[in-house]
C-alpha cells in the first residue's frame, strides 16, 4: 500500500482490506473524533514548525 500526503490531501492506493487498517491505525492513535482535515492542518503546523 502506498500513501501520498499533499498539503491539502491524502492519497491512499492499495486494496479496500489495507486502506481501512491504514484508517482503524488513525482512528487508535489520535481518536475516533479526529477528521482528515485536523490530521492535515495538525500535519502543516508540525512541518511549519520544524
Amino acid at each position: 500500500m502506498k500513501s501520498y500526503q499533499g498539503t491539502k490531501s491524502i492519497h491512499m492506493v492499495g486494496q479496500a482490506w489495507q486502506i481501512r487498517t491504514m484508517l482503524k491505525q488513525w482512528q487508535k492513535q489520535w481518536g475516533p473524533e479526529v477528521t482528515i482535515t485536523e490530521l492535515l492542518l495538525q500535519n502543516k503546523t508540525n512541518r511549519c514548525s520544524k
